[in-house]
């Protein structure tokens, strides 16, 4: 990995977020560890960026510093992992007598856990430092792990703003968005992930001869059938990602998230959840998935125009 994909939040002044109420919690930390160095970092374009640093003279890193992709620091391994890391002692584990945080500023021990996207990547760590050896209690580590998720909080309802999913923007058969509430809630993503510099999916979705089922079983077993499918998708999809009844039987997914989507997996979960509820009759249907570079200016139009190119090739791959 050459280097992490996000943008600084440190650059960007990300006003959503209340910058004093981290500050407090990482002084919190540092006061409750009785340690001189607690911060949170993000694994930014620059590296392991420190956004909040405690308020200690014997705290030796500032806001917008950062320790690039070579340098074998604690939080590369937090991050790389997204799992909690605790070294109560460098000088035993040699794997981090090249950090130089341990060999330049005499950080022997380390507390880290991740701090997680609304998706589950890593966005960046919680840490606590000490420059003697270290023996936290459990419940001193299970406090630390609490406020990481208070700060994985305030990251989902960063992205839940821009989700605008009141009544009018709701789709009265499904219960999901319609077409005016997911245009407007792309614009919002698309902008913050501008920002932000994270990638997203989409997921174009026709349902196969939906006319006959109307014809030969009438309009009210075609409307439970968009309903079952409509659920289907909720049901596959996490509660960050955007589902839409797009018009009549067409429906589209935004995945909010920079991990793989597959198409695959993803059609034969939604087919189970509707055998299961709807045993009677097959929903056949077709679907074109496209990733989305959010930097460039890719207008809703553009990405379902490129997603709809996907699902016909889709079709002739399987005749």
């Amino acid at each position: 990995m050459s280097s992490y994909p996000y943008k600084s939040f440190h650059e960007l002044s990300v006003e959503e977020i209340d910058w004093q109420r981290w500050q407090k919690l990482v002084n919190t930390v540092a006061n409750l560890f009785a340690a001189p160095a607690a911060f949170v970092t993000q694994a930014s374009s620059k590296g392991i960026e420190v956004l909040v640093a405690s308020e200690l003279p014997t705290t030796h890193y500032s806001p917008g510093g950062a320790a690039g992709m070579d340098e074998n620091v604690y939080c590369h391994y937090v991050v790389q992992n997204s799992l909690p890391l605790y070294v109560k002692n460098a000088e035993q584990h040699p794997e981090w007598h090249s950090n130089p945080e341990y060999t330049e500023d005499n950080y022997v021990s380390y507390l880290g856990y991740p701090i997680l996207w609304p998706d589950g990547t890593s966005f960046g760590t919680l840490c606590v430092m000490d420059t003697k050896t270290s023996d936290y209690a459990d419940q001193l580590v299970n406090t630390l792990e609490l406020m990481s998720e208070v700060l994985n909080s305030d990251l989902a309802h960063l992205y839940t703003e821009s989700q605008l999913r009141v009544e009018s923007r709701i789709d009265p058969l499904t219960g999901i968005l319609n077409r005016r509430g997911f245009e407007e809630a792309y614009e919002q993503y698309r902008r913050l992930s501008q920002r932000l510099g994270r990638k997203a999916k989409l997921c174009f979705i026709d349902l196969d001869d939906f006319k006959k089922v109307n014809d030969g079983l009438g309009h009210e077993m075609g409307d439970k059938l968009l309903q079952v499918f409509a659920q289907a998708l909720a049901e596959v999809t996490r509660s960050t990602d955007l589902v839409c009844r797009w018009g009549g039987d067409e429906f589209v997914i935004l995945f909010n998230s920079d991990n793989k989507v597959n198409l695959k997996q993803l059609i034969a979960r939604i087919n189970e959840f509707v055998h299961e509820r709807y045993p009677a009759h097959t929903i056949g249907f077709s679907s074109g998935l496209v990733t989305l570079d959010l930097n460039q200016d890719n207008t809703l139009e553009r990405v379902l125009i490129d997603a709809d190119k996907a699902m016909y090739q889709q079709k002739l791959s399987l005749k």
